[in-house]
C-alpha cells in the first residue's frame, strides 16, 4: 500500500533510542511545525540517519505520514550540529528543550523555525545564558502563551515598581490586589523592563545593552517557572545548568 510523503526543512530537538536499532525523534519543521517521528534502524553502523539525526542538526528530511508517527524515509545535511562548549551547550540544549515542550504536533508556525535558526549560532557569539533568555521571552508570545506583563491580570491598573508574578494568575500582579493571592514570585520595574528589552531584541543584529544581575536572576526565574507551569513538567536542563553555576 502506497505511503503519503512530504519533505520539509527541520531542526532537531531531541533523539533517544528507541527498541533495538531505532530512534525516536522530535524536530521542529519550517512549515509543518513541530515532527515527532521514527528513524527506524537508525542505529544500525552504516545508517546514514543514524548519523545525522542528532540534536541541533538541520536537515533536509523526507517523511512518511503515519497514523500516530512519522517516519522518516530519507534526509541530507543542511547543517551540523554547531561544536558548542559545554555552557553553550547547556542553554542551547534548554531553547530545544523548552521549544519541545511549548509547541504542539503539526501545528505550523514558521516564526518559530526562523527564530531557532537565527539563535542557535549567537550561543558561540554572545552570552549563552542571555541569548537563551531572549529566546525563550519570544517564544513565549510566538507559542501563544506568554503572560500578562505591563498590566495586573486582576485589576488592570500599571503597577509601581514593586509588584508580584503569578504562574497561576498568568502574570503580573500588582500589590495592591496581591495579598488576595498568596505568597508571589518578585517582578520589580528592571525586571520588566529586561524583558521588554530581551522581546524587543533583534537576533540578525542584535545591539549591545547592560544588564543588571538581580533583574537577569530575576527573569530567569521567572520565566523558567511560568515554562515548567505552561509545560507541566521541569525543565530537565535546569538541574544541568544549576551544577555548572
Amino acid at each position: 500500500m502506497n505511503q503519503n510523503s512530504f519533505s520539509d526543512e527541520v531542526i532537531i530537538l531531541s533523539a533517544k533510542d528507541w527498541q533495538t536499532v531505532d530512534k525516536y525523534v522530535v524536530c521542529f519543521s519550517r512549515s509543518h511545525g513541530k515532527i515527532i517521528f521514527m528513524a527506524y534502524g537508525a542505529k544500525y553502523p552504516k545508517s546514514l540517519a543514524g548519523r545525522l539525526v542528532q540534536p541541533f542538526a538541520v536537515l533536509n528530511a523526507e517523511f512518511y505520514e503515519g497514523t500516530r508517527l512519522a517516519k522518516l524515509k530519507s534526509c541530507s545535511l543542511v547543517q551540523a550540529a554547531p561544536a558548542y562548549e559545554i555552557k553553550e551547550l547547556a542553554y542551547g540544549s534548554l531553547i530545544l528543550e523548552a521549544t519541545e515542550l511549548l509547541t504542539e504536533d503539526s501545528d505550523p508556525k514558521e516564526e518559530i523555525y526562523v527564530l531557532l535558526e537565527q539563535c542557535l549560532p549567537l550561543l558561540k557569539k554572545h552570552n549563552p545564558r542571555l541569548v537563551a533568555l531572549a529566546y525563550l521571552v519570544k517564544l513565549l508570545e510566538l507559542a501563544g502563551v506568554g503572560p500578562v506583563r505591563d498590566t495586573c491580570v486582576i485589576c488592570g491598573r500599571t503597577p509601581e515598581d514593586a509588584a508580584g508574578f503569578s504562574n497561576e494568575q498568568g502574570g503580573l500582579i500588582c500589590r495592591e490586589c496581591g495579598p488576595a493571592y498568596g505568597e508571589l514570585q518578585p517582578f520589580h520595574g528592571e525586571t520588566r523592563q529586561l524583558w521588554q528589552q530581551l522581546l524587543q531584541l533583534d537576533f540578525q543584529q542584535p545591539a549591545a545593552f547592560k544588564v543588571k544581575g538581580g533583574a537577569l536572576m530575576e527573569l530567569e526565574q521567572i520565566v523558567n517557572g511560568f515554562i515548567t507551569y505552561q509545560a507541566d513538567q521541569p525543565l530537565k536542563c535546569l538541574a544541568f545548568l544549576a551544577q555548572l553555576s
